[in-house]
């Protein structure tokens, strides 16, 4: 589940990043600005892989972590 704050906190030059890593979802705020492939490389390096970049929509971004965590948990 994703915390309330990180979506009721952002800027409006802010999203999210979800990431996975060791079959748990992780998220990163950054700027819309940031380039896709540099959240990747920076996300590589710290053992994680991502899911998806510069979202914002608050229902897409709980569908996505609510279908993630299904899979995660072996109920999907």
């Amino acid at each position: 589940m994703i915390p309330t704050h990180i979506l009721t906190d952002l800027a409006p030059d802010e999203c999210v990043a979800v990431l996975s890593r060791g079959g748990e979802i992780h998220f990163r705020v950054h700027p819309t600005a940031d380039a896709a492939d540099a959240l990747r490389a920076a996300a590589a390096a710290e053992g994680a892989e991502v899911l998806a970049t510069h979202l914002r929509d608050h229902a897409a971004i709980r569908a996505l972590v609510a279908a993630q965590e299904r899979d995660v948990g072996g109920e999907g």
